[in-house]
């Protein structure tokens, strides 16, 4: 039953003034920290991809399962629609305020997961690392889906261990409501619901008959969840295209068919490579201490500490005997849990001078990060792989924006056409991210983009000025019928954009 006043009554009780001051300090420090060069860094192949579809979606209704189409969950492309409408035409800052608010929600699930273990102390120390970490500095400010995987895993993660502790059916509602939206962001959130099936371990300190009592009645519930999250997640069945899924997943994941046939095909150099993408972007001292926290858990409260390593450490594996392929965004949940143990180190240090060398050292591990994301994406010490993806490779958008702005200007004078080297996932989503509703130009994607191409869209001139950007290529012979307007660097020098002119 609903009752505002038990609710203000809790508040009261657990919350100083001081504490709600603290904690509204915090909540303003988190959006600054996202909000704040929300812009800065280029946009990426993915977000022109992501921001494209939630832009079809908003526009015809009969799209709204577009993302099937590539194998991917629709909650993202839903989710992006209210802040594409919100902050149209910048359609790249409405894109990055969805993970802006998964973010938010993901902060609110640790506070909320570590005051219920533990105390409002270790609550307050989880969303300060939460906030200035690395890791989640950055994915909260990019149109990706990780974020909103992220949220999903720690409310899954914290209703588990409510459900197991209180058998309240009605908190095992919000468990089943949780697991089927968050099953509509990535097809990793099944392990996330499969472990949850393995909440029981915390009541091992119970007596023998209790916990035979309350593993039964948790089981029924966790069926309730799970049925109830595959009710949710089937309503993907209204698109023909939901088959694709399994697709994709086989793209980045080895079916056990294949797994068996050689079951350690990727596991070594994945088991190496795990450890080394969560570490490097968290800034290494959070891993480090998440560790030690963890350590320190275990010895507190086994059945706990146990359930928690569970969750770091059959992921670790799963993930590095499976994955064909793996990013470090794909592992932000492993980056969850240490921080989740760092918080609960930092809280329970007697040595304040300690406590206070570990702050010092992550504030200036964090903020050399920060400068990066705010001022100098060339400086992110992330690992080559993220880098070349977000920075300096083919796929960081650097001069996107720019080159549209500049086919806006001269469609003034006459209509604009582009040729792209590219369409789905590369330069054309990219600038279509940028195009305007009121813009007379007509953006075509092309791969590859040759010499034919050229010459058969030369015909356009007759009506039309077209541009022709490359992404990839970075030779152009001397007799295509182009004139370069502009090159556009990237850090690093490995890669660049091209702006030219098709003439006759």
């Amino acid at each position: 039953m609903f009752e505002i006043y038990k609710i203000i009554s809790f508040f009261k009780k657990n919350f100083r003034h001081k504490d709600l001051l603290l904690g509204l300090s915090l909540v303003v420090l988190f959006f600054l920290s996202r909000i704040i060069f929300l812009e800065k860094l280029p946009i990426f192949t993915d977000e022109g991809i992501y921001i494209h579809w939630a832009r079809i979606a908003w526009h015809d209704a009969s799209w709204r399962f577009i993302s099937l189409t590539d194998g991917r969950q629709p909650l993202q492309t839903w989710g992006t629609i209210p802040f594409l409408k919100l902050f149209s035409p910048n359609l790249l800052v409405g894109g990055r305020m969805f993970s802006v608010t998964t973010g938010f929600v993901s902060m609110i699930g640790i506070f909320s997961l570590l005051f219920y273990l533990f105390n409002k102390k270790t609550a307050f120390w989880g969303v300060f690392l939460y906030i200035f970490t690395p890791f989640f500095l950055f994915y909260d400010r990019i149109a990706l889906a990780d974020s909103a995987v992220n949220a999903g895993f720690i409310w899954i993660l914290f209703f588990s261990i409510l459900t197991i502790k209180t058998l309240r059916l009605d908190l095992t509602l919000f468990f089943g409501l949780t697991a089927g939206m968050a099953m509509l962001t990535k097809s990793s959130v099944r392990m996330f619901i499969m472990l949850s099936a393995l909440a029981p371990t915390i009541i091992w300190k119970k007596s023998e008959k209790e916990i035979i009592k309350r593993t039964v009645d948790y089981s029924i519930l966790f069926a309730f969840v799970f049925v109830m999250a595959i009710v949710i997640y089937n309503i993907q069945r209204l698109s023909p295209f939901m088959h694709y899924i399994e697709e994709k997943n086989n793209t980045f994941v080895m079916p056990f068919s294949e797994f068996i046939k050689a079951p350690f095909a990727v596991l070594w150099p994945n088991l190496k490579i795990i450890p080394y993408y969560v570490f490097s972007e968290l800034g290494w001292l959070t891993g480090f201490l998440g560790i030690t926290g963890l350590i320190f858990l275990l010895i507190k409260d086994f059945n706990l500490g146990l359930y928690f390593a569970i969750w770091l450490i059959a992921p670790y594996f799963a993930i590095a005997g499976f994955s064909r392929v793996i990013f470090p965004r794909y592992l932000i949940f492993l980056a969850t849990l240490l921080t989740i143990f760092s918080a609960y180190l930092l809280s329970n240090l007697k040595l304040k001078l300690l406590r206070s060398i570990f702050l010092i050292v992550f504030l200036l591990v964090s903020g050399f990060y920060a400068y990066g994301f705010y001022f100098n994406p060339s400086s992110i010490p992330f690992p080559e792989i993220d880098k070349g993806q977000y920075v300096e490779g083919a796929t960081a958008g650097w001069g996107s924006k720019e080159m549209m702005e500049y086919a806006r200007r001269k469609s003034k004078e006459k209509q604009v056409v582009i040729l792209a080297e590219g369409d789905f996932g590369l330069i054309a989503d990219m600038l279509n991210v940028f195009l305007r509703d009121d813009d007379k130009i007509n953006i075509r994607g092309f791969w590859p983009l040759d010499e034919k191409v050229l010459l058969d869209n030369q015909k356009e001139l007759n009506e039309n000025l077209v541009y022709v950007i490359f992404s990839h290529q970075q030779k152009f012979p001397d007799f295509w019928p182009i004139k370069l307007i502009k090159k556009y660097n990237k850090p690093g020098n490995q890669t660049a954009y091209y702006l030219f002119e098709l003439i006759k």
